[in-house]
């Protein structure tokens, strides 16, 4: 997008009414700005657009050809251009006949739903010959984020063994996920892309001597999911237990390959191929579906307005639903490290912000805590509401009351309240959009995560940025191979750097303190 385009929409989006004024002048305005895609009903109406920003902003997508950057990314062209890698997440959820990588991912996930079933039935058991009770995947970011998300959103259907997600590498994450265990029935999955991952690594150690103490053939209580069959191999994981994906998915989009191995074990195979239907069902949405009617090209202008034409530095996603508690801290990654860069595919600065700082927590308890913030402070923070319609739990009058808050609240944010005391005036127009799914289940929250995956995508080609990349992330890891180095060494840096000396003075203390192995 050039800098006369970007200019344009901005002056558009600065000259829109307030949006008390957007709903008097037009009637209409909840038709057009409410989409019904795939079980996921989101009315944007409450957002600061009106006809004519949303018509340039279309048109904007046209013009660097969204539809056909999808058809490039199907048909496996190169489109993580920094990495000369195919992005290919989306034929991980596709008919095997589609295409050469759908074929590939197929083949890994119908290996790790027979072996997550085989635990389940107890037809694939420990070493002892004991059923397996307890599951404990090791990973972190995208081996971790979206997994315990989906176990944690999908817990009404769990009828399998106990799963665990450990990711810190603070020893404290694991004792916690090893207590009440016990080693005879426990199954450690290792979820590394690389399977070299600092902290993913150091855990699997622990997991692997934890395991050894009790049983002699510790391999039998080990699954990898990895992109590097051969490193997981070299370090011990049986061949029959090696779960394979490819280059051409990233981490935080490896959701729907066999980094969903826990979940299949919590749920079962056939409830996990329900999740990945609910995915395809809105990929055919997203290359299909014409302009306005298009959810997640919708849900992508509306992010991108807020963030480059508005200016708002931050979105607060609150899951009025307290199984979908886990969904803002997944897509704080899937956001902020696909589009939280500063410089485009040709090398130069982009227009405008690029990523919002995304947080959030559940609702009703977010209105107790921050939402105060939201509707009186001095910055003006987007809000995406995410519920369902059906009830989740025994009490359908709690879920009433639950849905009203949404409605209540967006309304407020909007319309606001004058008053003849100005601390309880609250001044409104402040924009936020409602997602309900028709109900939480597998499939519909397959829709609901292909939704935000897509629209992040699309996102990242309105900015002309890589979204597939996270070079931000590889500094700080290489930096802290150098720092752990220095302190297992114990001697002092005489090297001057900024963090230097705090590195020393830790090396210092650290030999004080007594050692916990």
């Amino acid at each position: 997008m050039d800098a006369e385009v970007f200019q344009s929409l901005k002056n558009l989006a600065t000259s829109v009414a307030s949006l008390s004024d957007l709903f008097q002048k037009d009637s209409s305005r909840s038709q057009w700005l409410t989409v019904d895609a795939c079980g996921i009903h989101a009315d944007f109406s409450r957002q600061r657009i009106d006809a004519s920003l949303c018509e340039a902003l279309l048109h904007s997508a046209d013009v660097v050809d969204i539809r056909g950057s999808f058809g490039k990314m199907i048909v496996g062209e190169i489109m993580n251009v920094t990495e000369g890698r195919s992005v290919g997440h989306m034929a991980l959820r596709a008919p095997a006949t589609s295409s050469p990588m759908a074929q590939q991912a197929s083949g890994q996930l119908e290996r790790a739903k027979t072996l997550a079933d085989g635990i389940r039935s107890g037809a694939t058991v420990g070493a002892t010959g004991k059923k397996i009770e307890t599951v404990i995947n090791i990973g972190i970011g995208g081996s971790d984020l979206g997994p315990a998300m989906v176990a944690r959103a999908l817990r009404r259907f769990a009828n399998g063994p106990v799963v665990k997600f450990v990711s810190n590498i603070d020893a404290a994450d694991l004792d916690e996920a090893l207590h009440g265990a016990h080693p005879e029935t426990t199954l450690f999955v290792i979820s590394s892309k690389t399977f070299t991952t600092l902290e993913t690594m150091h855990n699997a150690e622990r997991a692997r001597q934890w395991t050894q103490a009790a049983v002699s053939d510790w391999a039998s209580h080990f699954v990898a999911a990895t992109s590097h069959a051969e490193a997981a191999l070299n370090w011990g994981i049986q061949k029959d237990h090696c779960l394979e994906f490819f280059d051409w998915v990233g981490g935080r989009f490896s959701l729907s390959s066999v980094i969903g191995f826990p979940v299949m074990c919590s749920i079962g195979g056939d409830q996990f191929s329900e999740f990945l239907a609910g995915m395809s069902e809105m990929d055919h949405h997203v290359v299909t579906s014409p302009g306005n009617a298009n959810l997640p090209l919708m849900h992508a202008l509306i992010w991108w307005m807020n963030s480059a034409l508005h200016t708002f530095p931050t979105v607060a996603v609150i899951p009025y639903s307290h199984d979908l508690s886990r969904l803002p801290a997944y897509l704080q990654q899937l956001v902020m490290e696909s589009n939280g860069k500063s410089v485009g595919v040709d090398g130069r600065s982009v227009l405008g912000g690029t990523s919002p700082v995304v947080w959030g927590e559940a609702g009703t308890n977010g209105q107790h805590a921050f939402f105060q913030m939201l509707h009186q402070g001095t910055q003006v923070v987007p809000v995406e509401f995410v519920t369902t319609a059906a009830s989740l739990g025994t009490d359908d009058e709690a879920h009433d009351l639950l849905f009203a808050n949404v409605i209540a609240q967006s309304e407020a944010l909007a319309a606001g309240r004058t008053h003849n005391e100005p601390h309880k005036t609250f001044e409104g127009n402040r924009p936020s959009s409602v997602l309900v799914l028709d109900e939480l289940s597998p499939r519909r929250l397959g829709s609901l995560i292909a939704m935000y995956e897509h629209s992040v995508t699309i996102q990242g080609w309105l900015m002309g940025i890589n979204s597939f990349d996270q070079w931000g992330v590889e500094l700080g890891k290489v930096l802290a191979i150098d720092a752990a180095s220095a302190i297992a060494d114990g001697s002092q840096l005489d090297t001057k750097t900024m963090t230097h000396p705090l590195l020393n003075w830790y090396i210092s203390i650290r030999k004080r303190l007594p050692r916990n192995q």
